[in-house]
């Protein structure tokens, strides 16, 4: 269904937790955002998303602040319903998602939304972690392995580590390395840590016959594999050489 646009005054727009939370505006963004307001004027490719029964700003708060600093008098605004706050929530979740590479401290962030999210809308459903972390990872554009990390620091990390991540200080790869490893140190967890990838002849078969069914692929219809699902790939490889 086409949803049409109106322009409106932004300053009469409102915004409010936890939309605006969700995503944190930063100011390299907001800045380059409004030089080319300055010179360009609004963009109404991209309108700003309204909450039509609740009259509140889903989407385009970096935006929308670019716009009130350049005393726009009207911006484009596509007015959506939605059926409860996760409802809203999810939108403005996957508008993002799609149009920027989220960062750990993102990651870490939206992980802790969905699953709250999640919870309430399985209530009385069993499922296993490892289940769990794969809708997750789909929904991230993420590795399983990462959402495991990520998962780990946030139950096993101490208060610093977990601030750390949560700023953006520390990757969930490191903060997850010291914290396996001050586990193994206390005898919560057997097994040590290792610089080695295994017997060299193994890595080396074993490197061998997936670059050579990787040129098959390609060959045979290598544009059914999505760019997305490669990246997440490739990632679970870096995270199980690292980790």
């Amino acid at each position: 269904m086409e949803l049409n646009t109106t322009l409106v005054n932004p300053n009469i727009l409102a915004t409010r937790k936890p939309f605006d939370k969700l995503f944190p505006i930063q100011e390299e963004t907001l800045a380059a955002i409004s030089q080319d307001m300055e010179l360009n004027g609004f963009d109404p490719v991209f309108p700003i998303v309204v909450w039509k029964e609740e009259n509140v700003l889903v989407d385009g708060h970096t935006r929308i602040a670019a716009a009130r600093n350049m005393r726009l008098d009207q911006v484009p605004v596509v007015y959506k319903s939605f059926e409860d706050e996760d409802d809203a929530l999810l939108y403005s979740f996957h508008a993002q998602r799609n149009r920027r590479n989220m960062s750990d401290d993102d990651i870490v962030k939206c992980l802790a939304l969905l699953d709250v999210m999640h919870k309430k809308n399985a209530e009385g459903q069993k499922t296993t972690r490892k289940a769990e972390n794969e809708i997750r990872a789909k929904e991230l554009g993420i590795s399983p392995q990462k959402v495991d990390k990520a998962r780990k620091v946030m139950e096993y990390g101490p208060p610093d580590i977990q601030e750390q991540v949560q700023s953006g200080e520390k990757s969930i790869n490191k903060a997850f390395n010291e914290i396996q490893e001050h586990r193994r140190e206390s005898g919560e967890i057997r097994g040590r840590e290792t610089d080695g990838l295994g017997l060299s002849a193994k890595y080396t078969q074993s490197l061998g016959r997936f670059l050579k069914e990787l040129t098959r692929i390609r060959e045979h219809g290598w544009q059914e594999v999505s760019q997305e699902k490669a990246v997440a790939d490739i990632e679970a490889i870096l995270d199980l050489i690292k980790g």
